[in-house]
């Protein structure tokens, strides 16, 4: 009985591990693509979550100014049926987004569980694809690969011109 206990217990902690990965993934493919399209990133969110642009900056400040937490929150509040208000709420009291999931209701088990891990899923790989497509079109955002700078030795065992401040022409 006690090794089903444990193994029970491991379980739960590998499904928690594995869903902050999610989680962590969503957040920075979100951000990653903030950072090139901030514009489009803020139309997309308005139109799928039907929200206005001036409480996207709200809930920006609400969540730790980071466009990957809005993402997310949105996302939570969609599942959940909870206001944004609420979720930025449980946000600044916990800090961590795990916590903020089980306070909800979104835990492993719940009905609300996989449908939410799927759309994080997609919405994470959209961002990925388009953060992508954009660094394909604009060059800026690829390292490139410049000719390094060599620097010539020169050869200082010729000694007979070092000392040219003392030389006597006489």
């Amino acid at each position: 009985m006690r090794k089903f206990y444990t193994l029970l217990l491991l379980m739960a902690v590998s499904c928690s591990i594995f869903a902050q990965d999610r989680l962590s993934l969503f957040i920075s493919r979100a951000n990653k693509y903030a950072s090139v399209e901030l514009s489009d990133y803020r139309k997309r969110l308005c139109v799928e979550y039907n929200t206005r642009g001036s409480l996207l900056d709200d809930y920006y400040r609400q969540c730790g100014r980071d466009w990957g937490n809005v993402g997310l929150a949105l996302e939570i509040a969609r599942t959940s049926g909870k206001h944004m208000r609420d979720i930025c709420h449980y946000y600044k009291r916990y800090r961590k987004w795990n916590r903020v999931l089980i306070e909800i209701g979104i835990r492993p088990g719940s009905h609300y569980y996989n449908p939410f891990y799927d759309r994080i899923d997609f919405h994470s790989r959209y961002w990925h694809k388009h953060y992508c497509s954009y660094c394909d079109h604009h060059d800026r955002y690829h390292h490139k690969k410049y000719k390094k700078y060599r620097r010539h030795k020169w050869d200082d065992d010729d000694d007979d011109d070092d000392d040219d401040w003392d030389d006597d022409d006489d």
